[in-house]
C-alpha cells in the first residue's frame, strides 16, 4: 500500500501534507482506460514501481494545469522512488517541462514553481516572437537552476527524454510570415497523409544515454539522437516548448545538428510512436481528455488516431467531462486565453490558478484509487 498524502492549496500551488487521505466526495472524476496488454498487466499485478515502466508527458500547452494535481499525487504515491529499474520520462513541449520538474532535487517545490511561473506570464497584444521566447527562457532558468540540471542528468531512478523538432525550410524561419507559410503547407499536406511531416520536420530525441545504453523503450523510436547534457538541457527544454508562430526557433543547440528547433508536439502531440513494453509493464499518460492525437496537425482531424499497436501497454488517466465542465468557463486552460484576456491578464491568471487548484481533487482521487486498488475495477479498454 502507498502512503497517502493529501494536498492543501496554497497561494502559489499545492503543499503535500502527511497523514491519511480524507476524500469525502463520492463523485468519480477520473477515468482509467488501458490498452489490451496493459489491462491484463494491471488486473493481474496492479500498478506498482515494478509495473510502471514509462510516464508519457504529452504536448498540451496550458491544458496541463488541469491535470497538475495528478502529477503531484504521483510524486506522493511512491511510484517514482525506490525503483529497481529506471522509469522513462518521455516529454514533449510542456510535457517535457513537467518531466524535468519530476527529476529535480525537490520535485514538489519545483513543480509548484513551474506552475506558478507559467501561469503568471503576461504578454502584450503586439508581443514579438523573440520577447515570448526570452520570457520562457528566463522562466526555465529560474525554475531549473544548474544544480537541478545536474541532478536530472544523473538521476538514478528517472530517465529524462525530451522531444523537439528540427524544422526544415520556412517552418524554421525566424520570420513569422514565412513560418506561417511553411506551417500552412505542412498542415495541407498532412491532410493527405502523415508521412508528409518528414518533408518539414525532423523529430529529435534529447537523451542522456545513447546507443545500447538508452532506455529499452527508446530503442524502437524513430528520431535523430542528441546527447542530453548540462550544456544543452535548458536549450532542449526551450526548443521542445517553442510554439510555432508565437516563439522564435531555438538555434545553436550544443551537440545538435545546425538548424532551428521548435515544439516537440508537432510530431509527437500525444502518442505517435511505438511505446509498447512488450508486456513488461505499463506506460502511464495523464491527459485532460479521452481522445489521443498523434501530431499537432491531427488535433483537428478526429479520424486521425494513434495506431492500435502503439497503445497496447498504455494506461490513460483523464478527467470526466463533468469535471471539465466544472472548470472556469467550462473548459481547460488554453493558449488562446492569452489573446482572449490580453487586456485582462489578471482574469486569465485567476482562471488558470483556479483550474490548477481544482486539479487537487483529481490527485486525491488518484491516490485513493491507487491505495484501494479501486482503479482496477474502473478500468475500461481504450
Amino acid at each position: 500500500m502507498y502512503e497517502i498524502r493529501t494536498m492543501e492549496l496554497l497561494a502559489g500551488g499545492f503543499r503535500l501534507c502527511r497523514g491519511p487521505c480524507r476524500v469525502t466526495t463520492c463523485a468519480v472524476d477520473l477515468c482509467y482506460r488501458a490498452g489490451p496488454r496493459a489491462l491484463q498487466t494491471l488486473r493481474q499485478q496492479g500498478l506498482s514501481a515494478d509495473t510502471l515502466r514509462a510516464l508519457i508527458a504529452p504536448a498540451a500547452g496550458p491544458k496541463w494545469l488541469a491535470v497538475a494535481g495528478m502529477d503531484r499525487a504521483l510524486m506522493a504515491s511512491g511510484l517514482l522512488s525506490e525503483r529497481r529499474r529506471p522509469l522513462l520520462l518521455l516529454g514533449a513541449s510542456a510535457g517535457a517541462w513537467r518531466s524535468m520538474a519530476l527529476c529535480a532535487r525537490d520535485p514538489q517545490a519545483t513543480h509548484r514553481a513551474l506552475a506558478h511561473g507559467y501561469i503568471r506570464q503576461r504578454f502584450a497584444r503586439d508581443v514579438g516572437n523573440d520577447e515570448v521566447s526570452a520570457a520562457y527562457r528566463e522562466l526555465l532558468a529560474e525554475v531549473f537552476p544548474d544544480s537541478d540540471a545536474e541532478h536530472a542528468l544523473g538521476h538514478a531512478e528517472l530517465e529524462l527524454a525530451v522531444i523537439a523538432v528540427r524544422a526544415r525550410g520556412a517552418t524554421g524561419s525566424a520570420s513569422r510570415p514565412l513560418q506561417m507559410l511553411g506551417m500552412g503547407a505542412a498542415a495541407a499536406l498532412n491532410l493527405l497523409g502523415s508521412r508528409a511531416a518528414g518533408l518539414f520536420f525532423e523529430r529529435t530525441l534529447f537523451h542522456r544515454r545513447q546507443g545500447s545504453a538508452a532506455h529499452p523503450l527508446l530503442q524502437p523510436l524513430t528520431a535523430a539522437r542528441v546527447q542530453l547534457e548540462g550544456d544543452n538541457i535548458r536549450q532542449a527544454l526551450l526548443a521542445s516548448g517553442t510554439v510555432p508562430l508565437y516563439m522564435a526557433p531555438v538555434r545553436d543547440i550544443a551537440g545538435a545538428p545546425t538548424g532551428g528547433y521548435i515544439d516537440g508536439g508537432i510530431t509527437d502531440y500525444h502518442i505517435n510512436q511505438p511505446l509498447g513494453t512488450g508486456g513488461d509493464g505499463v506506460a502511464l499518460l495523464f491527459l485532460h481528455q479521452r481522445r489521443l492525437s498523434p501530431t499537432w496537425f491531427d488535433k483537428q482531424l478526429p479520424f486521425r488516431r494513434p495506431r492500435a499497436p502503439w497503445l497496447e501497454d498504455l494506461l490513460l488517466v483523464h478527467p470526466s467531462d463533468a469535471w471539465i465542465s466544472s472548470l472556469p468557463g467550462g473548459r481547460v486552460p488554453t493558449r488562446d486565453d492569452f489573446l482572449d484576456f490580453v487586456d485582462a491578464p489578471e482574469e486569465r491568471i485567476e482562471r488558470w490558478t483556479q483550474a490548477l487548484g481544482q486539479s487537487e481533487a483529481l490527485g486525491e482521487q488518484l491516490l485513493e484509487d491507487l491505495q484501494s486498488g479501486r482503479f482496477v475495477d474502473r478500468l475500461q479498454p481504450l
